[in-house]
């Protein structure tokens, strides 16, 4: 009788064991998946690599999803790496568009970036481009035309190394939570079994006979 309550006992003790285990499976990966969801610049104009004839009117960059507004930047750096003109720009939608400044003579430039995606991660990147004519702002003819198709490669990771490091480390904490709970639901499972009383055994077939 004793063994069979302990028995059910373990089995309960398994039981719940499972569940809290399906349960901190699914808290993580909740967790875990909008860690990877982060906004993804898609096209550019001018192109990155771009060599144009005329400065062009404008830089416009298109991202994959609506940006949070109030918090993005746009920085253009000359081939120095000086900061020759740099400003906070309001998103329409998924898309940056600034100016092009007066007055920048011809030269290759990098347009940086830093938006905040719709999960509230910062992302970073930059786009480079050449410049072979000076003048006043223009349509801007270029060797490439506008990128409308795939991922644009940035000269910088498009991910803010805080969110990567944050997305990376969750899979460990998963793992180190499961084998604290599998081990501490095999020792209670253990402890609730407990070893066997040979005395009471033999007392019990002494009584029998």
């Amino acid at each position: 009788m004793r063994r069979g309550i302990v028995r059910r006992g373990a089995r309960r003790v398994w039981a719940r064991a499972g569940v809290i285990t399906v349960m901190l499976a699914g808290a993580v990966a909740l967790g875990v998946a909008p860690a990877g969801a982060h906004s993804q610049l898609l096209s550019t104009s001018p192109v990155d690599g771009a060599v144009l004839t005329e400065p062009p009117s404008s830089v416009v960059l298109t991202f994959n999803e609506a940006l949070i507004p109030d918090v993005d930047s746009i920085s253009i750096n000359d081939a120095t790496g000086n900061v020759v003109a740099s400003r906070s720009v309001e998103p329409v939608g998924a898309t940056l568009s600034v100016p092009w400044p007066d007055g920048l003579p011809a030269g290759a430039y990098q347009v940086a970036y830093r938006v905040v995606s719709g999960d509230g991660h910062p992302v970073t990147g930059a786009i480079t481009f050449t410049i072979t004519g000076a003048g006043g702002p223009a349509s801007g003819v270029a060797s490439q035309p506008e990128s409308s198709a795939g991922p644009v490669s940035t000269a910088e990771p498009v991910v803010a190394s805080d969110a990567a490091e944050g997305s990376a480390v969750m899979p460990v904490v998963f793992t180190a939570l499961v084998v604290i709970l599998l081990g501490g639901a095999v020792w209670f499972a253990r402890r609730r079994v407990g070893p066997r009383d040979p005395g009471g055994a033999d007392a019990g077939r002494g009584r029998r006979g």
